[in-house]
């Protein structure tokens, strides 16, 4: 999650502001009291409104804008936010943006509906950066051959440097299962060193990884089974997936938002 708005359709955008706009608060003394004293919509209706375009609904509550329900659904293995308005009429699949707090409301919504349990990934074969017993912990799974998890490693870094309570356990792996990334990576695994991380990333030769470690297949069962498609992905203590190579303050601000969450155990 970035400080910058990502792109998002204008359509979408100019829908949201006009339903805003709208003021869909028809009944007699509705704009007196709470929205929901009018409006309801329940799970089932959802369903109904929203029938194949998604797999599953999975609750309805209000949104953080007035005249819009937030509709949490399952679409091909990913939970979302959609939003409805309350004349259920429209259907939002746009992003909210609190202009004061230049936040993206649903992208924070969706790592929150998407986390992961941190305990089921174990950080035996991770390479640290930072202090191993620091305390807050992140799980980054990298791919040698990836200019972007070079850049990150950077960031990394920069970080640790600065706030020695934080860290960052890299698990590297090939994200496309092939035979010369996996040998690269578990190279870099068996020397357990930021060097043999730093020369990977930069395409020095590395000696054969001959260690026996399994940590390498591990990282692979670890990205199928929590749909890990993209490197770089930080798994943050709270268990929020996080694909990208995110700026410094970036990375520490989510960290903010999780601080009350458990850490992942060794």
């Amino acid at each position: 999650m970035r400080s910058v708005f990502p792109a998002v359709p204008l359509a979408a955008l100019l829908l949201l502001f006009t339903v805003a706009d709208a003021h869909p608060f028809t009944g007699d003394g509705c704009a007196s009291g709470a929205c929901t004293d009018c409006h309801s919509l329940t799970r089932d209706e959802a369903v109904k409104i929203l029938g194949s375009t998604v797999d599953n609904v999975l609750s309805v509550g209000p949104s953080p804008v007035n005249g819009l329900w937030e509709v949490d659904v399952v679409k091909a293995g990913k939970r979302l936010p959609l939003y409805v308005n309350f004349s259920k009429e429209y259907v939002i699949t746009g992003q909210i943006l609190q202009m004061s707090t230049r936040k993206n409301l649903t992208e924070s919504r969706i790592l929150s509906m998407n986390r992961i349990d941190v305990s089921q990934i174990p950080l035996s074969g991770a390479i640290v950066v930072g202090k191993k017993d620091a305390r807050r912990r992140i799980i980054v799974f990298d791919d040698p051959n990836c200019p972007h998890c070079a850049k990150l490693h950077e960031t990394t870094k920069e970080i640790v440097a600065k706030n020695p309570d934080v860290a960052f356990f890299v698990r590297p792996f090939p994200r496309k299962n092939d035979r010369p990334t996996h040998e690269k990576a578990l190279s870099i695994v068996c020397a357990g060193t930021i060097r043999a991380l730093e020369d990977g990333f930069a395409g020095k030769p590395l000696p054969k990884g001959e260690c026996g470690s399994k940590a390498v297949d591990e990282s692979i069962r670890i990205a199928q089974r929590f749909n890990i498609r993209l490197t770089p992905t930080m798994i943050f203590p709270d268990g929020r997936v996080v694909p990208g190579a995110l700026s410094a303050d970036a990375i520490l601000s989510l960290l903010d938002e999780g601080a009350e969450a458990p850490q992942p155990k060794k």
